[in-house]
Order: C-alpha cells, then structure tokens, then sequence
C-alpha cells in the first residue's frame, strides 16, 4: 500500500479523480475542503498491484536510475519475483544469533538479563495499552475511510454537509444506503432526502433521549471535563431538581489523597451548599447518617485516568466506598472537544462504575458536532445535559437529540 494525495475543484471533484486513475477500492484517509485560492485536497491508501502509474515527468526516470545505481539495485519486470529476507526472531530460551562476515552462524554469548524493576513493569503495561489504542484508532480510521459500492453518496451535496460537520464516510454510506433501502433515490428533490435523513438520525440516536434523574448521582470524567462544575450547575438548576434540598459529597479515597488533587469543597461553599468530604467507608457511614434530611445527593469524584488500569483502580475504590448508596446512578462528563479516538465507548463500557448516563460539556468550543455522532451512537447511553460556558446554573441545558439532528442538517 502506498499513500497518494490528489487535489480538485471539490471533494468530490478529488474523489472521481482518485477512482478514475487507481479504480474504486482505495481508502480515503483525509479530505480537507477548498479554502480560499487552494483546491481541495484528499489523501488517499493505494494498492500498489492495482495502481493505473502514468508516465513519469521529465527528469523523473533519470533521477530513479540514478538512485537504483547508488543502492545497487535495478528496478524487477513485473512478473519477476522478489526474495523477502525476514531477520529470524530469537527465543526467549535460546541466546540469540549473529552473522560473520562470511555468513556463518555463531552464538552470541550474554550474560541473562537482571530482573526488571517494578516500575519498568507498569510503564510497560502503559505503553501497551497506548500502542494498542493506536492500533484500533487506524483500523477505525482505515474502515471509516473506505469507498467501496455506494461512492456515488459521497457527491450528493448532503453527504457532503455531513461530511464537513464531521461523520466519517463509511456513517454517511451507511445513512444513505438506509434511505436507498426505504426506496429513496439520489435524483429526489434534496428537502425530501434531508428530511428522511433526519429521521433516520434520529432513529439511530434513540438511546441517547434523557430520562429523569433517579436515586444519588455520582459524576465521573476525566481531568478538564467539568465534573465539579456540572455537579455545581444541576445542584443549583431548578429545571433538574426544582425546590429539592441538595447535599454534595466529595469523594477522596485515601489513596488518592497522596496525589495532587485541588478540593472543590470551598468553591460548594461559596455557592452555599452543604458539602462533606468522604475517604474511608466509616465516614461514609457517618456523611449518609447526617444527610437524611437532604431529598437529593450529588457526588464529586477524583479525576479519571484516561489509561485503563490506573482507571479502574481509582473507581474499583470509588465503587468500595459507594457500596452503601442504593440507587446509585452514574454520570459521565465528556469535554465534547477531547479527542475521541483517546476515548473509545469499549473504554467506559468496562469500567466498574459504567455510566448511566452522560453530560456533555464544553458544548459552546465544537466547531464539528457531527464527530460525536458516531461515538453517541456506539455509546449508547442517555445524554442529560449540555453544558456550554461558566455560568451557574443558566449554562446547563437539557439535551435533545432532535436539536442535535437539526443542528447538523441546518433544518
């Protein structure tokens, strides 16, 4: 495979270009739009056996001789074959093995390796979990990006809308294959295909409707998404929780507490809510004793670490702490500008504490809500809330997955 990049009048001008000169299966991995006096411009993955090669400019052919010779190599004829070398991987039982200058084979004597550390030991724990995570963020990509049988969508001025606020290719195909299936054509009137689209979207969005706010809510989310100040926004919203009396409980596990960690109890207490810090279960037993007469309680949690081990550790002693709160139900604040490829929804589905439900914050920094689409859909989860700027309580707002849709249709 090889990477080409092309560029055009349009997108979808690139896209033509693109399957007319290396066929249909190529694999889009970037398309950037014209902007100003620039062409737009797309980046393609080719197969080398079936790329169409035109003729090379001038001087090309000569620059490529000249580098053949420099390495001692000459360009094969196509139905020649080549040798593939592939280094011999060394056993763990057996000391590895060098060449000679004459080719012979001769062990390499080593002394056995000392025992690693323990810390070498978790950050090499860290690093695979990082590499793993970049190799299912390409394989997304790669699988987003492919233009197989339904390519003739990707021209269609809607696919284009979506495609500038955000979806991947492969949701656009599969949105309009859905309409195709319904009986929908191309050549429609474009108001119909928007409309028909939109309920389609919103088909798919279902599970994202908020439901009421039942039992003790503990908020989790990662460091930057807001957690103390949507907890702060809905205790003081009377849209969420009207003339209720609400209580805060900030939750420090003992070994957390080592860690830096900013308490938020002063910015509660500005704001005149009853606050209480919890570290060990016996303080939980005593917080719940002294918070009978509260008819709602909101906790803060420690930030979340985005790896999943420290992850885990940190909310399986949230979890220990919580035992004694039943219903319990779980919100997770997502800074809908973070990277979502750092945060898959396989991620917070295996957590200990998975989320019930979602609060997205930050809402007013999108500029291409579309990419949060794919990720709610997969998701699956309630969305409560938006949470747009650092006004208290009037920047929290209930979420609509109709506003959502219409928003990215222009409806």
């Amino acid at each position: 495979m090889r990477i080409q990049t092309l560029t055009g009048a349009t997108i979808q001008a690139a896209l033509l270009e693109a399957r007319r000169r290396f066929g249909d299966d190529v694999v889009l991995l970037e398309s950037i739009p014209p902007q100003g006096d620039q062409p737009a411009r797309i980046t393609i993955m080719v197969d080398e056996r079936l790329e169409m090669p035109e003729a090379l400019p001038y001087g090309y052919g000569a620059a490529l001789a000249r580098a053949q010779k420099a390495v001692g190599k000459t360009t094969p004829a196509a139905n020649d074959t080549a040798e593939v070398l592939v280094a011999p991987q060394a056993s763990p039982e057996k000391p590895a093995a060098t060449l000679n200058g004459r080719g012979q084979l001769f062990p390499q004597r080593t002394a056995p390796p000392a025992p690693a550390p323990s810390a070498t030991a978790g950050s090499a724990e860290v690093q695979l979990e990082r590499l793993s995570r970049r190799l299912a963020r390409l394989e997304r990509q790669l699988g987003s990006a492919l233009v197989g049988t339904s390519h003739r969508w990707l021209a269609h001025p809607l696919a284009t809308e979506l495609l500038r606020q955000g979806l991947r290719s492969a949701t656009v195909i599969r949105l309009f294959d859905r309409l195709l299936a319904q009986g929908f054509d191309p050549e429609q009137p474009e108001e119909q295909l928007r409309w028909a689209l939109a309920r389609e979207m919103r088909r798919q969005l279902s599970p994202t409707t908020p439901r009421p706010l039942q039992g003790t809510l503990v908020c989790i989310g990662a460091a930057g998404s807001g957690k103390t100040s949507v907890v702060l926004k809905l205790a003081r919203h009377p849209g969420f929780f009207g003339r209720r009396l609400v209580a805060v409980l900030v939750l420090m596990p003992e070994e957390v507490e080592s860690q830096p960690y900013i308490s938020p109890v002063d910015l509660y207490r500005r704001f005149e809510l009853p606050v209480q810090t919890v570290s060990r279960p016996d303080e939980m037993a005593a917080a719940l004793r002294r918070l009978q007469g509260f008819d709602q309680v909101l906790i803060d949690t420690p930030s979340l670490p985005l790896l999943e081990g420290p992850a885990r550790r940190l909310l399986l002693q949230l979890r220990q702490l919580l035992s004694p709160i039943v219903p319990l139900q779980v919100l997770f604040t997502l800074n809908a500008t973070t990277n979502l490829e750092d945060l898959p929804p396989e991620f917070l589905q295996r957590l200990p504490l998975s989320p019930d439900a979602l609060v997205l914050t930050h809402w007013d920094e999108v500029r291409r809500p579309g990419r949060l689409y794919d990720w709610l859909v997969a998701l699956a989860r309630p969305v409560v809330c938006l949470s747009s700027g650092s006004r208290v309580p009037e920047s929290l707002e209930a979420f609509s997955p109709t506003a959502y849709i219409e928003q990215l249709l222009r409806l």
